[in-house]
């Protein structure tokens, strides 16, 4: 990751991710690697203990969490350790602490050397099960995320466990291979035999490179990666490792690598398109789709692997690769026949996927829309970062008269710091814009010392995903009494600065000795604080209208984290409050009433609700039952999508915004035109939740404070 001029880039990046494979230079020569190894532990927490801002008490308590995350690691399935190896490992649950400390590597050391012996016998397993025919009509079932669940107590429930999710592999490949097909003989009929032996081919190749990776050389030395990752996720979620080999942070921020320009969404052991990039190969040829599960990609032999159960960073690997390469990929939309489309690598270059406008009209009166999908800046010193870019949308928006502002955060994890504090300068007049802590000193940072661009009616619409720079803009809107707060229950709750330091020792010419490398961390530095001394931290902004709990069951929280920083407070100076010219308890009493009998919003609580609990429940292994079950998955999923789109008949009326002082020939340059904006206006018509900000913004319109 790349350290940014003043450390003023907020995270959310190590939210989801605990370490990365690439390894450090580690010595050819095994005699050395201990040393290696202890070496990297006493650099890493040397640099926790010295520079993070309040680092967990390393104790039995944080000892005992580093442990059963570490074997959650290197068996998240829970069906290669038995019973007896947790058992025979428990006594380094008090020990790991001191372990760390002082370098040493006993309880990764004592845990490798357990695993290997049982995933050779689970590999021997392995291949007497896959020669066997499953029976496809017996009724029983398997709970496939297995990662809270107990593991087998003996050699018998592991087979028996690896039996079931074999025969779960081939039925669920069959499926898949069915739908495909589009003959409903197969996919509702009997079990067809030379579409089974296809489906247990592609079991087959799964297990071969599962077994393959894992007896691998260098498996060890990225186990001994995730091991670092592990211990500093208990000190906290956004501290993080990475070997010098991986591009992955510094490619998520300058958004910039040869690939399709997807961002991928994980659901249990499965892969889907979260995300197209406008800016991305998948989203110009047209062949790949938001929603499209991730069935399978090919290799570098051009044979279609699939790719449920491989980590998040194998699939990532499989999908970049040499600029102008081809890349396959079978995809398939919920409820939809699979199919394989063919996409080649480019560098993605999400200039795109920036702030942009729109203008909707409803009733004789404009609104303006602007999304903003990441607080970005420009490290050229060319005035293209962020906030440059939303006050040119402002001015956009002012220049058609607009009768009030909707700024969208939903999703935007967060950014550059110095970007959101200088954007205040578009709604609000200088002042306090929030409060960076670090060890020994507070420091105040102002929005700049000038009148807003705009100072009409505004709303600002945030998720349980708008996080860190999001939150802070956020806050600060609502603290200063500028603009009513709409979204789900609470945003993100990180309320945290990181940086990225290097890790390693130099060396020295004069003695012959090498630099030596061991990684990076991301490492967790200073807290944030609102204007009104609370922090946003763990607790996240809770909205002035909240429209759903939670946009997914999927999202991940900062809350959900136990390593996570308190929330807490902090003596602040006094500010001026700005007084809404509004009647503000009219306004969020009607938007409530419309919420609570809103049936989109009960329907999306609803579903989401019965889908995470089908998700969650065991996966029947007879075809029949397998069939019922996927069923009502697609219909959920479905049901959900369509919930929060708008009927045909009530879609908004949007169109683009533009400079009205440029002249009419010239527009046709204009990003207005890009095939990205216009899918970007045909999102906004359908949004139920935009639709509820319009109704807001008339509301501010009719209730004048007298």
């Amino acid at each position: 990751m790349k350290v940014f001029k003043s450390n003023k880039w907020l995270f959310l990046l190590g939210a989801t991710m605990t370490g990365y494979a690439a390894h450090a230079q580690v010595p050819t020569d095994p005699a050395a690697v201990p040393a290696f190894r202890s070496a990297s532990l006493n650099a890493v927490f040397t640099k926790v203990q010295k520079s993070h801002f309040s680092p967990r008490p390393m104790d039995d308590a944080y000892a005992a969490s580093v442990w059963k995350n570490f074997i959650q690691t290197l068996d998240p399935y829970s069906y290669i350790f038995l019973q007896e190896d947790l058992d025979r490992l428990a006594s380094y649950k008090q020990t790991i602490d001191e372990e760390l400390n002082t370098g040493s590597t006993a309880f990764f050391d004592a845990a490798m050397a357990i695993y290997k012996q049982r995933l050779q016998e689970t590999e021997a397993l392995y291949r007497q099960l896959i020669a066997t025919t499953p029976d496809f009509k017996k009724q029983e079932a398997v709970i496939t995320w297995r990662r809270e669940l107990p593991f087998p107590a003996n050699k018998e429930e592991r087979a028996d466990l690896w039996r079931k999710l074999i025969k779960h592999g081939i039925i669920r490949n069959y499926q898949e291979m069915a739908a495909a097909t589009g003959d409903s003989s197969k996919i509702k009929g009997a079990m067809d035999a030379a579409l089974e032996k296809k489906a247990t081919e592609k079991v087959k190749k799964y297990y071969e490179a599962f077994f393959r990776k894992n007896n691998a050389g260098s498996f060890a030395d990225d186990m001994f990666t995730q091991y670092i990752a592990v211990a500093l996720l208990e000190i906290d979620p956004h501290t993080g490792f990475s070997g010098p080999k991986d591009k992955s942070f510094s490619e998520a921020l300058n958004r910039r690598y040869y690939g399709l320009g997807i961002e991928l969404g994980v659901n249990e052991l499965d892969y889907y398109v979260k995300r197209l990039m406008p800016g991305g190969s998948a989203f110009r040829s047209g062949v790949v789709k938001e929603n499209d599960n991730i069935l399978a990609i090919s290799d570098v032999k051009g044979e279609m692997l699939p790719v449920s159960g491989l980590e998040a960073t194998e699939v990532a690997g499989m999908i970049r690769g040499e600029k102008g390469t081809e890349v396959k990929l079978t995809l398939q939309q919920p409820g939809e026949k699979s199919r394989v489309v063919a996409v080649k690598r480019d560098e993605v270059v999400d200039t795109e996927n920036k702030s942009k406008s729109a203008i909707i009209e409803k009733d004789g009166k404009k609104f303006g829309y602007i999304y903003l999908p990441m607080f970005y800046t420009d490290e050229s010193g060319k005035g293209k970062g962020c906030a440059n870019d939303v006050a040119a949308e402002v001015e956009k928006l002012n220049q058609n008269e607009v009768d009030g502002i909707i700024m969208d955060l939903r999703s935007n994890g967060g950014g550059s710091l110095e970007e959101v504090v200088r954007m205040g300068y578009c709604f609000v007049p200088g002042g306090p814009f929030s409060w960076l802590r670090e060890k020994d000193k507070i420091n105040r940072y102002n929005s700049p010392e000038a009148p807003p661009l705009y100072d009409g009616p505004l709303t600002v619409l945030i998720d349980e995903s708008s996080a860190s720079a999001s939150e802070i803009f956020a806050a600060a809107m609502q603290d200063r009494g500028r603009a009513i707060i709409m979204g789900t229950s609470s945003s993100f709750g990180k309320g945290t600065a990181q940086v990225n330091v290097n890790v390693g020792k130099l060396g020295d010419k004069a003695k012959g000795t090498e630099d030596v490398n061991f990684g990076s961390m991301r490492l967790t530095v200073q807290k944030f604080y609102r204007i009104n001394g609370s922090t946003t931290q763990l607790k996240g902004v809770i909205p002035d209208i909240v429209l759903q709990d939670r946009m997914s069951f999927q999202t991940i929280m900062e809350k959900d984290f136990s390593s996570a920083l308190p929330s807490d407070s902090v003596i602040l100076p006094p500010y001026n409050r700005m007084t809404f010219p509004f009647n503000y308890d009219a306004v969020i009493s009607n938007a409530r009433k419309r919420v609570k009998n809103n049936e989109a919003y009960a329907k999306v609580d609803d579903y989401t609700k019965k889908l995470k609990a089908l998700m969650q429940s065991p996966t029947p292994l007879d075809l029949n039952g397998y069939r019922k079950q996927n069923e009502e998955v697609s219909f959920y999923k479905n049901g959900i999508q369509q919930a929060k789109e708008l009927p045909a008949s009530q879609r908004l009326n949007v169109s683009a915004a533009e400079f009205r002082n440029i002249s009419p020939a010239l527009q046709a340059s204009l990003p207005a035109q890009t095939p990205g904006y216009k899918d970007f206006l045909e999102r906004v018509k359908k949004d139920i939740y935009i639709t509820e900000s319009i109704s807001v913004l008339e509301d501010i319109i009719k209730h004048p404070k007298q």
